[in-house]
């Protein structure tokens, strides 16, 4: 049996990298995956055919997570498939390196949607169903860069710290039916995060495990968190970074 057998759990942007391999730990202990993507479609039906090849149930919604009409669209239709939510992963977002003087309202206003108006969103509309049925986990994506901070990072460093104080104030609300977590990587190498390569052996080396971390370091502890060994966690955030921050 697998921990997370007869579950139901979504995952926004789940198609690539860190998200994608959640989708395929879940899979692996008996969930059904809805896979939420807005780009990238392909990635996302491959996944799919992958999860439903290994015996599970699986989904792919397209839907941008900063829009109300389009995560109440997905929600329905998630409910309408599978009558139940039992995890929610809160994992989509964006990265981009830029100088504070160079940062438009528009590229801060799309960093702050993404990361805090779309964990607010799906939140807002999938914890009604959770709280009917008495149960659920949520599980969102924060970073290290919330407890440090990078230069040329301030909106994305911003935006995760807001997911950090916004996982222990829903927590605080939503606990004991619903309990909601978070997890704070380190640097993941996706091959999507636009910090140059020997940018990314000078952080490797400065780790205490003198490497960075890989999707599969990560998708774990999203497993744990949502299945009922986590049954004692509520507001905690848990930090796969290979040693670079302690808290």
């Amino acid at each position: 049996m697998g921990r997370l057998d007869a579950k139901t759990a979504i995952v926004t942007g789940g198609n690539t990298g860190i998200g994608r391999e959640i989708c395929l730990a879940f899979a692996a202990e008996g969930a059904d995956v809805v896979v939420n993507y807005i780009a990238r479609e392909a990635d996302a039906k491959s996944l799919v055919e992958t999860i439903q090849a290994k015996g599970r149930h699986a989904l792919a919604i397209k839907a941008d997570v900063t829009r109300e009409d389009d995560v109440r669209a997905m929600v329905a239709r998630v409910v309408q498939t599978f009558a139940r939510i039992d995890i929610l992963v809160n994992n989509a977002g964006i990265q981009k390196a830029q100088a504070i003087t160079e940062m438009t309202v528009e590229d801060w206003d799309r960093m702050m949607a993404v990361h805090l108006r779309g964990t607010f969103l799906c939140c807002r509309e999938i914890v009604p169903h959770m709280q009917a049925r008495g149960s659920g986990k949520i599980i969102n994506m924060c970073s290290q860069l919330a407890y440090t901070g990078r230069a040329r990072y301030t909106a994305y460093s911003a935006a995760k710290g807001g997911i950090l104080t916004f996982t222990r104030s829903l927590a605080q609300e939503l606990a004991p039916a619903i309990q909601v977590n978070a997890v704070a990587p380190g640097l993941v190498d996706t091959g999507f995060d636009p910090l140059p390569e020997t940018r990314k052996r000078e952080i490797a080396a400065s780790l205490p495990l003198r490497r960075l971390g890989r999707p599969e370091d990560v998708a774990p502890v999203f497993v744990f968190l949502a299945s009922d060994e986590a049954r004692y966690f509520c507001g905690q955030t848990l930090g796969p970074n290979g040693g670079e921050v302690m808290p």
